[in-house]
């Protein structure tokens, strides 16, 4: 079997598998893989089991994304009940499940038909405001009728509140000295303190569990600052190895010679202000423990340039003297050996970032006055919302996590939902956060093997685009190898990519393993490439071209980028073409030469209003 066959047939297998409605599954779905569509019929395959639809909960990231699977599934049940037969096959399936789900709907009389809102396809956002709502009405943080706030109202609560804490400088006691601690911290600067305090409200979830109510006893100080730097040498020890590993074996002797040279030079100069000093008399490359940050922060001095690329050439500031040539060769081929090994680059030049494992006492005499405010911040928020009639996502998420409590001890809405919901499906997994996966952690306590309930997570770490929304793509990586709480999923790929021509998919396949990490790494959320493969309906089709242009010359790229888009409309007249930039102000040049090419075009919110002709012509 070919390799291209080879992959047909495991995608043919994952397929069959994801509808296996017994098991629980987490499936990596590329780009144009169809896992929408496996989506729906794995939906429509747990309706076909359950005695009511309120049992099957399928989650999605955006409101965009619920609208149209839900559009889907009711297309899919519309049809079958029509007795429509496709001729696709994946079309085939899709309605004989959505018929068995309609014989389901007419045992139990759901008529789904007419009452489609029976069908729980929603965002992690309504599930949580759902969750928060079935609070009882006296419980603290209860949300029936609390609006959630835009990002541009969320900014002018979060400084309201950081402003508020402010106060607490005129009070006497613990609140005073932290509130005084930390602006003398930051110069007096308020600004700066109110930014930052602001910022961080944000993020609340990700912190409220460490600090609690920030009044620390010494005892949990102490234990609390154990933990912190105990996760701080666990990423140092897991970055140098990292590193450590990623230099082939058979130079590790060379580059511990050659390290050992330039720093003897160094020292017998008197330069040793370098952190490549720290390397002299060594014998090997140093080990990848968090005493030796320095040492390899000497090994990337020696190998890589300020911007983190591998240098070209040493000479007499890195221990290499004019007059030493064969030790200058020696480097000189070592680096060129190294030249194209992006990811050693990548994890040599983040030595230079690592941050210490430990705090100094005044470090952590202004966190911990950081851990006092921070809940105090908290709670004025909290405050503000009450008086206002609302709340951001977060606080949602988390009253809903109040109501769901932990997987060892689960509340009593989380013990209701552990009664009526027996299948969770979960679209876009890898845009999910730390906090989110608490959630479904506690929405699936007390689920056992075996015992008919379900878990089907689908998603494609190689696409997370979410992490200014705390996305978390090193979580997808961890939920498929130890799965979710007690919840142990089988790990399947799907292969074939049903969107692009092949001879762009042939393209992906040689350019992007080089693009991604060679290996998966939670802690960084460094994820490899997933090898796909194109469908006969595609063979022939697609090309890739490139058009290098150097320099900044942005009339030059504009102008060649105007003839492109022109040439490619004229060959292929019939189809749309799209143009993408790296951001908004790339495009006034190449927008101007289309208009004066008469050729048409349409943006969303790209030109500014003063660069509209009309608006031009009435400012003059």
């Amino acid at each position: 079997m070919t390799g291209d066959g080879q992959l047909l047939y495991h995608d043919e297998q994952a397929r069959d598998q994801a509808l296996d409605v017994t098991r629980s599954f987490i499936v990596q779905a590329p780009a144009g893989s169809g896992k929408t569509e496996l989506l729906i019929q794995r939906y429509l395959g747990l309706l076909a089991t359950v005695n009511e639809p309120e049992e099957v909960i399928a989650i999605t990231f955006t409101r965009k994304a619920a609208a149209e699977m839900q559009h889907r599934v009711l297309e899919a049940l519309h049809r079958a009940s029509r007795n429509e037969r496709p001729e696709q096959a994946h079309e085939q399936r899709t309605i004989k499940l959505a018929d068995d789900a309609l014989k389901r709907d007419s045992e139990h009389g759901w008529a789904l038909l007419v009452n489609p809102r029976r069908l729980r396809i929603q965002t992690l956002d309504s599930l949580n405001a759902s969750i928060a709502r079935s609070r009882p009405l006296s419980a603290p943080g209860n949300a029936s009728g609390v609006r959630v706030v835009t990002d541009a109202e969320l900014e002018g609560l979060y400084r309201t509140a950081a402003i508020e804490t402010l106060d607490y400088i005129t009070t006497d006691g613990a609140l005073h000295d932290a509130a005084a601690d930390v602006l003398t911290h930051l110069d007096n600067n308020t600004g700066i303190y109110v930014d930052y305090l602001a910022r961080m409200l944000g993020t609340r979830d990700q912190w409220l569990p460490f600090t609690g109510s920030g009044e620390l006893t010494a005892g949990e100080a102490r234990e609390l600052r154990r933990t912190l730097e105990g996760h701080l040498d666990r990423a140092v020890h897991e970055h140098l190895e990292l590193a450590a590993s990623l230099i082939p074996a058979a130079t590790r002797p060379e580059l511990a010679a050659l390290l050992d040279f330039g720093a003897t030079n160094l020292r017998e100069e008197g330069l040793t202000a370098s952190p490549l000093c720290c390397l002299y008399g060594c014998t090997a490359i140093p080990d990848p423990v968090p005493g030796n940050v320095v040492q390899w922060s000497g090994v990337a001095e020696l190998l890589l340039t300020q911007a983190g690329t591998f240098r070209k050439q040493v000479d007499k500031r890195l221990g290499f003297p004019a007059d030493r040539k064969i030790e200058k060769a020696r480097v000189k081929e070592l680096l060129a050996e190294f030249a194209d090994h992006d990811q050693l680059a990548e994890a040599l030049h983040g030595v230079r970032q690592l941050p210490p494992t430990r705090y100094s006492d005044e470090q952590w005499h202004v966190l911990l006055a950081l851990f006092r405010l921070l809940p105090l911040a908290s709670g004025e928020l909290k405050r503000l919302f009450a008086e206002q009639g609302v709340a951001d996502h977060v606080d949602v998420a988390m009253t809903a996590g109040e109501a769901l409590g932990t997987a060892e001890a689960p509340g009593d809405v989380a013990l209701l939902l552990d009664y009526q919901v027996k299948h969770l499906l979960i679209d876009e997994m890898q845009d999910t956060s730390s906090a989110q996966y608490r959630m479904l952690e506690a929405l699936t306590a007390g689920w056992e093997p075996g015992d008919g309930r379900t878990l089907y997570c689908v998603g494609d770490p190689m696409q997370s685009i979410y992490r200014f929304r705390n996305a978390e793509v090193g979580q997808f990586l961890l939920a498929r190898e130890h799965g979710i709480g007690d919840i142990r999923m089988k790990p399947l790929v799907l292969r074939r990519n049903f969107r692009s021509g092949e001879a762009l998919v042939e393209w992906f396949n040689a350019i992007f393993p080089g693009v991604f990490s060679e290996r998966d790494d939670p802690a960084s959320g460094a994820v490899t490439y997933s090898e796909a493969v194109s469908v006969p309906q595609q063979a022939g089709i697609g090309s890739c071209h490139m058009h290098p242009l150097f320099g900044g010359d942005r009339e030059l790229e504009a102008r060649t980028g105007c003839g492109v888009i022109a040439k490619t409309l004229e060959a292929t007249p019939e189809d749309d073409l799209a143009v993408l930039v790296r951001g908004r102000h790339q495009l006034p040049q190449l927008l101007g030469e289309l208009r004066r090419h008469g050729i048409d075009y349409r943006g969303v919110e790209i030109d500014k209003l003063t660069d509209l002709p009309e608006v031009i012509e009435v400012l003059a």
